[in-house]
Formats: C-alpha cells, sequence, structure tokens
C-alpha cells in the first residue's frame, strides 16, 4: 500500500502511520494539502489522531530540499464522542526545521468540523474512506517472484482487486490561499512525530508514492528512512533503489543496461518529496508530475517505472470522491471486531 504499515516503528500506532500526502488545485487561487494517516481505522487502530502528536505539512521554497514553511497540526484528547479539539500553526524559517517551535496559531475547531484559516483558507480533519487504490495482493506475489525466484511476471496482476476498498483512514485536509505558500514552485512531505521519552521522534515521513513498499524491500531500511530527512535520500536510499530497479529490469528484459536504469530511477524518485507549481494543471503521471490528485494513478506510474515498461496493477480509481472541500468520500461502515 502507498505508505500504508509501512515499517515497524509506523505499525506500533497507526494514527501517526502516514499512508498518503496529496497536493493539488483547490478553488480559485488556492492549494490543497492533504495528509491521511491511520490505515484500516477503527479495524487494526483507532478512529482518532494521537493528542499531542506533531502532523507537519513540510514546504521548501527555494529547491534546497530544507523545509521554509511549516503547517503543523495537532490534536487534543476526544470526548466521549471521539471529537477532538484541533489546532493549526505556521512555522517559517529556520523555526519550521524546529520541534520546540510554537509557531503562530492560525486556526482552531473540533474534528468533523470545517474550520476558517487566518488570512484564508479552510481546515478538516476526520475519518473518511480510505483513498488510495492498489492492487496488493498482486504486488506481493510480484515482489515475491523476482526476490524469491527471480521471476518477472505481470500476469500476478490479472485478479484486479483493490485493497483498500472497504477500509477507512483518518485524514487531514488543508485548503490555503496560494499566496500563503510563498513560492512558485514549491517541494513538499508530511511528517508525524512523538515526544518519547523526553524527545521529539519521528515516526513517518511521505510524499512521492509507494516509493518505500516497492523500492526497498528490507524492512529495517525502510524503518530508517522514515525517520531521516529527504535531503539525505540519494545517499542513504539510492543504492538499495538502484538495486532492486536493476533486478527487476534485467528479469523484464526492458533495458540493455540495467544498472544505469536503476541509477536513473533513483534520479526520478529521490529526494522523496512533491514537488508542485500551482500555476500547472496538477499532474502525477508518464508525461510529468506536477502535485498529485486524488484521483491520479500512481500505482500504474510506479509500476511502470519499476519495469522500464507500460504496466498496470488493473485497479483503478474508487468511486465517490467529491469534487468540493474536503474533497474526499465519507468513511465505509466497518463491523466492530
Amino acid at each position: 500500500m502507498s505508505h500504508h504499515l509501512d515499517s515497524p516503528t509506523a505499525k506500533e500506532d497507526g494514527r501517526v502511520d502516514i499512508t498518503d500526502v496529496y497536493v493539488f488545485a483547490g478553488d480559485t487561487a488556492t492549494t490543497v494539502l492533504i495528509m491521511a494517516v491511520n490505515p484500516l481505522a477503527g479495524e487494526v487502530s483507532p478512529t482518532t489522531f494521537r493528542a499531542g502528536a506533531l502532523y507537519d505539512f513540510k514546504i521548501d521554497t527555494n529547491a534546497d530540499v530544507i523545509e521554509d514553511l511549516d503547517y503543523r497540526v495537532t490534536f487534543g484528547e476526544p470526548d466521549s464522542r471521539g471529537i477532538q479539539r484541533i489546532e493549526l500553526r505556521r512555522l517559517e524559517g529556520s523555526a519550521a526545521t524546529e520541534y520546540s517551535s510554537d509557531g503562530k496559531l492560525i486556526a482552531a475547531g473540533n474534528t468533523g468540523k470545517i474550520t476558517s484559516i487566518d488570512n484564508g483558507g479552510r481546515l478538516w480533519a476526520g475519518l473518511v474512506a480510505d483513498p488510495f487504490f492498489f492492487n496488493l495482493g498482486g504486488f506481493g506475489q510480484f515482489a515475491k517472484l523476482i526476490l524469491e525466484e527471480n521471476r518477472f511476471d505481470p500476469n500476478v496482476f490479472d485478479t484486479a482487486e483493490n485493497a483498500l476498498a472497504g477500509h477507512n483512514v483518518t485524514a487531514i485536509v488543508l485548503e490555503l490561499p496560494n499566496a500563503a505558500l510563498s513560492a512558485e514552485t514549491m517541494q513538499l512531505w508530511g511528517t508525524t512525530t512523538i515526544q518519547h521519552e523526553g524527545k521529539w521522534k519521528t515516526i513517518n515521513r511521505a510524499a512521492v508514492p509507494l516509493v518505500q513498499q516497492v523500492f526497498i524491500q528490507d524492512e529495517h531500511l525502510k524503518d530508517a528512512y522514515n525517520k531521516s530527512l529527504p535531503r539525505d535520500d540519494v545517499a542513504k536510499y539510492g543504492e538499495a533503489i538502484a538495486a532492486f530497479t536493476a533486478k527487476v529490469t534485467h528479469l523484464a528484459g526492458t533495458t540493455t543496461d540495467p544498472q544505469a536504469y536503476g541509477q536513473q530511477v533513483v534520479r526520478f524518485l529521490l529526494p522523496d518529496v512533491l514537488t508542485y507549481n500551482p500555476q500547472l494543471p496538477t499532474s502525477y503521471g508518464f508525461a510529468g508530475r506536477n502535485g498529485r490528485a486524488l484521483a491520479d494513478d500512481t500505482a500504474d506510474v510506479i509500476l511502470s517505472l519499476l519495469a522500464n515498461t507500460p504496466f498496470s496493477d488493473r485497479v483503478g480509481k474508487p468511486d465517490g470522491l467529491q469534487p468540493q472541500f474536503p474533497y474526499l468520500t465519507e468513511p465505509n461502515s466497518i463491523q466492530s471486531k
């Protein structure tokens, strides 16, 4: 799954396990930022957010892969109805890189309700149907054949089943005026952080869909990845990504130089950030990438990149995505276990 249950530490508390990050055009002259967390909410984890945790939208405005802006969301303890107090803060400059800084409070309200943001924009957080779509069973078989039998078999995706259908996540949705983002082109990623033994501990980070799940097969490396910084991605994880890509393309016979192609894929994927220019159409596709919309079939893009050939998991976007704020689908009814 995109970033669902993606590392040992993230699996310990689904409330701080990021599943996906999206950025796309909203209403006139606005940008929408979405962070979905809590895979299988209501089944293997609660339907609320972790009180006291930091949910950060990190934004780099000058292409150095260091955040210049941070929109930080925090939650209070849930009441008897599961409703939580939500606060949004904006941090700028050096404060955007710090966990000890409070930043400027720009919105406060409750989960499940639309809250206005100072100087324009809207905030919403709550339980929704999981918007990601991926043939997880097919990919599990595909990866096993690659790693254990040295066999490339795209036919494992013929049984088209979206593993996320019928399940829920919790999500944070911000809609901000483009002017508030302070850049024509930005680089975005999401992080979750908790306090552990008196220190802030990063649990998860996410931006480009399926990087860890598809290209990094070592569970310990996935854990280290989540706790590291995007600017270090090439140095720390480029070799592993290039090696797995080279193995797949060698078995597929889709390039005469698998090692060189593996390095090309590293340059395409890393650093792990979503690049977005509000003046250009939103698209995460074969022709180009500018942000990531809810309906973008990112799984097909990533699988095709991995194999260096057109490749599909045979799964399409779910029904019910909304054209208006907060854009996501009403949660599925989940039978309590």
